[in-house]
């Protein structure tokens, strides 16, 4: 959901839009509607709570059409619109992560290159998943952030903050303190020091991305969900 929330993102989905106009209309209709939706939506209300079903079901929907017209899309623009998905279900041509010390190397190496929108929209996501949902005011309106907060129902920093919780209780249970710090802190010191804001998150993205072996997958991805456009997750190789 955070992801379909980008900037980035949103102009990828006007591409697929409009490619959506010359493909199959039996195929799309197959897609957005009918009894295979239906199966779908049942399948989503089974493991996320009701209010947000719908925004989950229609990210999965993006990403059926997205597949639909595939060979029509740049690869990026693909990647772009599969990163939801890319780990947890991995797409084509999907490898094997490489070992903890390539991926933090390599991340740590394209950190200092962060930049313009890119680290613009890091930054929009790191403050999501810093603060707490705020109820909407008539004075906020026509205000926005760009990357507009999700439903009151899903709150990305209450599961972000926990996520964090997990990876230093797994440090500490499994003696790896010292190497896990070594990693924050290489990554702080790589992230650009400009105000930007997103020095404590490199340092959170490392220390997931070094605790991966004992992390849920979907913990990992959410420590690492700023970067994941501007730095996919799947590029660490």
């Amino acid at each position: 959901m955070l992801s379909r929330q980008r900037t980035s993102t949103a102009e990828v989905e006007q591409v697929l839009d409009s490619l959506l106009s010359n493909a199959d209309q039996s195929m799309v209709n197959a897609f957005t509607g009918g009894f295979r939706v239906a199966q779908t939506k049942l399948g989503i209300t089974k493991v996320v709570p009701e209010e947000v079903a719908a925004a989950a079901l229609e990210s999965a929907q993006v990403v059926a059409l997205a597949i639909l017209v595939r060979e029509q899309l740049d690869p990026a623009q693909f990647a772009t619109l599969y990163r939801p998905f890319a780990t947890v279900l991995p797409g084509p041509g999907y490898q094997a992560p490489a070992p903890v010390d390539r991926q933090i190397a390599a991340f740590l190496a394209r950190l200092p290159t962060l930049s313009g929108p890119s680290e613009a929209e890091a930054a929009t996501v790191a403050r999501v998943l810093s603060d707490p949902p705020r109820p909407v005011t008539a004075s906020a309106v026509g205000a926005a952030s760009p990357l507009a907060a999700p439903a009151a129902t899903l709150d990305p920093a209450a599961h972000y903050q926990a996520a964090w919780k997990a990876v230093i209780d797994a440090a500490h249970r499994s003696g790896r303190t010292m190497a896990f710090r070594a990693a924050q802190d290489g990554a702080e010191m790589a992230a650009p020091h400009d105000g930007s804001g997103i020095v404590g998150h490199a340092g959170v993205a490392a220390g997931g991305i070094f605790m991966r072996d004992l992390l849920p997958v979907e913990q990992l991805l959410l420590l690492y969900e700023p970067f994941a456009a501007a730095i996919p997750y799947e590029s660490l190789q």
